[in-house]
């Protein structure tokens, strides 16, 4: 008999697909996966069964999800694709969020608990200083977020409804998939190589203020693995948690560690744009890839510089509490250091970045 029958929107995304990963491994889940297109190869996950449906089409979510039956919990992984450099459409997100909740709960759905993935942008951490470490009791942010939108829908529903809410607040999320291009792990990989082969030191492309401020990271699996357990246990249920790794650390202590592994030597703090810098050496990329024989990923695939740009920007400390995560009963934690060498292991293997 299945643990239950999972919703989980946006498979085809970071967390979405992880999620799915994780249902098909403990192989007790019917797990039905919904994207605007199907996943096709490798991004198939066996076990999982696929709906291809436009979450902003209201009339076709109601019809799609009045098709399957019996599904226990919704766990809302999608959001609508934006730029990095842009603030993601509440509207449209809420929206997507709503068509499905409405469909599960019209369509006479068994539901017992709806999860919802947001993040550390709850405490405004993209706007600037926020307090730290941030707990989930804190305010939330004055600079408005689809997370609380979509929160406040939540809370006022299960109050009259059979099923319980919980979210997810994970920062500086990290995957080993190969095909994830939105990974930090393979746009560092990608600029190590560049600088490599023109003969450079690895030099942080961020700024100073960065690469001395606290950060965070969320293993994927172990984000997966959190969240499965506090839509299964009943004192997770109307509670919010920050998932990280467990951890802090500082660029400026990791980078030299990363240059080495990369057999590089560590430079100075080398404050540029990579969206413009690096915007030139797809030529470079091109005879990186043909001389070791690795994916044809064409160079605007191999990396997303703007996301760079975000991350290595902000000059401010990046810390969430994970104590109410322990406290309830979640206690995996995962060495960062060695997550960062295992991603890029990963992704050699997968003939995404140059061997050693």
């Amino acid at each position: 008999m299945a643990a239950g029958t999972a919703l989980i929107s946006g498979v085809t995304g970071v967390v979405g697909a992880r999620i799915a990963r994780h249902l098909a491994g403990l192989g007790d889940w019917r797990a039905i996966g919904v994207s605007r297109r199907a996943p096709m190869g490798e991004n198939r996950i066996a076990g999982i069964e696929y709906l291809a449906l436009d979450l902003q089409d209201r009339a076709a979510c109601a019809k799609a999800i009045g098709e399957v039956s019996g599904i226990t919990h919704f766990f809302n992984a999608a959001r609508f694709e934006h730029v990095t450099t842009q603030p993601e459409p509440i509207d449209i997100n809420t929206g997507m969020f709503v068509n499905l909740l409405d469909a599960l709960e019209q369509g006479g759905h068994p539901l017992q608990h709806v999860h919802l993935v947001q993040g550390t942008k709850y405490y405004g951490s993209t706007a600037g200083r926020f307090p730290t470490p941030a707990r989930e009791s804190d305010p939330r942010s004055l600079y408005d977020t689809f997370y609380f939108a979509q929160e406040d829908i939540a809370i006022a529903r299960s109050k009259t409804a059979q099923w319980t809410w919980s979210a997810s607040r994970p920062h500086g999320i990290c995957d080993p998939s190969p095909t994830i291009v939105r990974s930090m792990a393979r746009l560092i990989g990608v600029y190590a190589a560049i600088g490599k082969e023109l003969g450079l030191p690895l030099s942080f492309p961020g700024t100073p203020e960065n690469y001395s401020a606290i950060y965070q990271c969320t293993d994927c699996q172990l984000l997966a693995k959190a969240i499965v357990w506090m839509s299964t246990d009943p004192r997770c249920g109307n509670q919010a948690f920050n998932v990280t790794n467990g951890e802090y650390f500082r660029w400026e202590n990791m980078w030299p560690r990363i240059a080495a592994y990369f057999g590089m030597p560590c430079g100075p703090v080398r404050t540029i744009k990579l969206a413009a810098a690096m915007a030139d050496k797809g030529a470079i990329w091109d005879r990186i890839v043909a001389r070791h024989g690795l994916r044809q990923i064409s160079y605007d695939q191999a990396a997303i510089w703007s996301y760079g740009d975000f991350l290595f920007t902000p000059g401010w400390d990046m810390m969430s509490s994970t104590t109410k995560l322990r406290q309830f009963g979640f206690c995996d934690v995962i060495d960062t250091e060695t997550m960062f060498f295992s991603l890029f292991e990963a992704l050699r293997a997968a003939r995404v970045i140059p061997p050693a």
